[in-house]
């Protein structure tokens, strides 16, 4: 565009005085005004209007849930980051410190999250322990780092870093660490993709594992016990659910460290409503296995697209001799392979020695640590290398 030579030119806000035959700068579209019968150009950032973040009490999440289930669809559309799990996990776990901060039209937002204080000057995903993966989505494969920069400066306070909690790099990519930047790992977390057949798939296991399943099954025959997989997916069936959950967890090494869900608490209110939400859609699934007439194991599992997530598991630590979750799974990969309903399975838990039994498959779960600028993530490493 052609220069524009003036005494005094008003630029985004900002007053220069003698700017003479200076070029716009991209996305900068000029406007009239008079003032004093004179009129000269005003300029206004169009382009950077989309740039713009905007912050809402965590109270307003509601009234953004179709924002959300639209960029939620955009990257991934996983159950784990669905409004069904998200309303209930705020519900319960919400402090009322957090913020939803959305990148550009509210309509229509390029990026959008809930984000909470988590020390003087930081700010962090919001990730209760319930939830796998943090509350951060964009339209946008790639984490804007410049984005999250103007986000940092425009949080309460002098805030000085922002964390980006374990970030699944199937929706995110994972960014270099650089200056300002701290990638890190978290987790390794194990993922099985099956063939057609569970034949095929059994066929690929370690001739122990292979060996193992079939003792236990031996086991089983001689010493006269029964097994039935049952499964629950109806809304009315999560109360008793998660009270059956509860029993077993609780008196578990769990029950014993307080960690353990049970009747009543908040985690299982949250696991009852989350997973009544989501038999609505009949994306809900709760694994139940019995020995004889006594319940032995249970997952909490999502079911969408063919992948099923399993969310926690608990079972009947007096049990010697065989493996029920091991087996309760077994049974259900082979019937829902048989049904044409799995195609895959989500741990999104630490990789442990058991998972690489059932499956080669793994892949990082990560955090970003993005500072103001330069000086504060140096001044960051420093103190952690004193400290």
């Amino acid at each position: 565009m052609a220069g524009y030579e003036g005494r005094h030119l008003s630029c985004d806000g900002r007053l220069f005085k003698k700017c003479h035959s200076f070029s716009l700068p991209s996305g900068i579209e000029p406007t009239r005004y008079a003032v004093a019968g004179i009129h000269r150009p005003q300029y206004t950032r169009t382009g950077l209007n989309k740039m713009m973040w905007k912050l809402y009490p965590a109270s307003e999440f509601p009234n953004f849930q179709d924002q959300w289930q639209s960029l939620n669809k955009d990257r991934g559309n996983s159950p784990l980051l669905d409004v069904k799990f998200i309303l209930p996990l705020m519900d319960k776990f919400s402090s009322g410190s957090e913020k939803i901060v959305l990148l550009g039209d509210p309509e229509k937002p390029e990026i959008m999250a809930v984000i909470a204080p988590t020390a003087k000057g930081v700010w962090a995903s919001f990730q209760p322990s319930n939830a796998p993966l943090g509350l951060w989505l964009s339209r946008k494969k790639a984490l804007d780092i410049p984005a999250v920069k103007s986000l940092i400066k425009q949080l309460p306070g002098m805030a000085i870093a922002l964390g980006i909690t374990q970030q699944d790099p199937l929706f995110m990519t994972r960014p270099d660490t650089e200056k300002s930047v701290a990638s890190l790992d978290y987790i390794t977390t194990a993922h099985i993709d099956f063939p057609e057949k569970f034949d095929d798939y059994w066929a690929l296991r370690s001739k122990n594992l292979r060996h193992n399943m079939k003792r236990q099954r031996n086991f089983l025959t001689k010493n006269h016990i029964e097994t039935r997989l049952e499964i629950y997916s109806r809304g009315e069936q999560m109360k008793q659910a998660m009270m059956d959950y509860g029993k077993i967890e609780s008196s578990g090494w769990k029950g014993q460290i307080e960690s353990a869900v049970t009747q009543g608490d908040r985690q299982s209110q949250f696991y009852e409503q989350m997973l009544s939400a989501f038999s609505n859609s009949g994306e809900s699934l709760v694994l139940r296995y019995y020995y004889n007439e006594n319940l032995v194991a249970t997952d909490l599992c999502l079911l969408r697209d063919k992948i099923l997530y399993i969310l926690k598991t608990t079972y009947d630590e007096t049990i010697k001799g065989t493996s029920p979750a091991h087996i309760m799974r077994f049974e259900y990969y082979q019937t829902a392979l048989a049904s044409k309903l799995l195609k895959r399975v989500e741990f999104y838990g630490p990789l442990k020695d058991w998972h690489k039994k059932w499956t080669n498959e793994a892949r990082v779960i990560f955090h970003s640590n993005i500072y103001r600028n330069n000086f504060i993530a140096l001044a960051h490493k420093i103190t952690k290398l004193i400290g």
